[in-house]
């Protein structure tokens, strides 16, 4: 039975996201503050923490920094929940985001598809690499691959969406100049698909992108830019980073 643990400083939150998830079959651990939450996570290392922002003395955005910096803890995945709008600047590490009030089929559909994404031990992530460049392609292939991880490569807009639904990736490196569908728009089409939506996305672009395009990459959903050229070594830590 799937572990998760509810943090939350209001009762009757968590008593409602406990009866969602207990009918649909999970255990469920509650915390009513940050620093409970941090102990129960290194304690009992639950398979999902959903997690509120708005809460006293320790919010949730410091909660996710104590345990994504954490060895034992940085692997388990962090859904959102809270009243507060949904901002790029904290999405490091964090799995999934749903606005309060929330419906029981939003939270279990989230917790689903969060949990069905987890890599099981042993098993390679899967890194979908989509430029239309083949050299590029080919290169963080080689990279990522001395590294352990599993690389697919796409080399246009519409055959990346078609490679996210066959091999359903762990991660997303995404070039934005293509011809046909750019990448913004493949970031479009991924967020708006409800089994697609988490996937994070880094972005690959030029020196020169302006900081209204970087900025509307990050509006639309991407997790981080990554700049050509890099180094086999900057490309490696983002991609840690992100996969924590």
């Amino acid at each position: 039975m799937k572990k998760i643990l509810v943090v939350d400083d209001e009762p009757e939150i968590r008593e409602i996201i406990r009866f969602y998830l207990e009918e649909d079959g999970y255990e469920v651990l509650e915390a009513e503050c940050g620093k409970d939450a941090i102990k129960l996570a290194k304690d009992l290392l639950p398979d999902l923490i959903t997690l509120d922002i708005m809460m006293p003395e320790m919010d949730g955005f410091e909660v996710g920094r104590v345990l994504k910096d954490d060895p034992r803890t940085k692997s388990i995945p962090i859904i959102i929940l809270s009243v507060m709008e949904d901002r790029h600047d904290y999405r490091l590490g964090i799995a999934g985001y749903i606005s309060k009030p929330f419906n029981k089929e939003e939270l279990l559909r989230n917790v689903r598809a969060v949990l069905g994404r987890v890599k099981k031990e042993g098993e390679a992530n899967i890194i979908l690499v989509v430029d239309d460049e083949p050299d590029i392609v080919d290169i963080i292939k080689f990279y990522l691959e001395e590294k352990g991880c599993r690389v697919t490569g796409a080399y246009h807009g519409l055959e990346a969406m078609v490679k996210v639904r066959e091999v359903k990736p762990s991660l997303i490196i995404l070039d934005i100049k293509m011809p046909g569908i750019d990448g913004y728009e493949v970031i479009r089409r991924l967020k708006r698909d409800e089994n697609f939506n988490s996937i994070p996305i880094i972005v690959l672009t030029g020196i020169k992108i302006s900081k209204k395009d970087r900025e509307l990459g990050l509006k639309l959903g991407a997790t981080k830019y990554l700049t050509k050229p890099f180094t086999p070594k900057e490309l490696i830590k983002e991609i840690e980073e992100v996969l924590v």
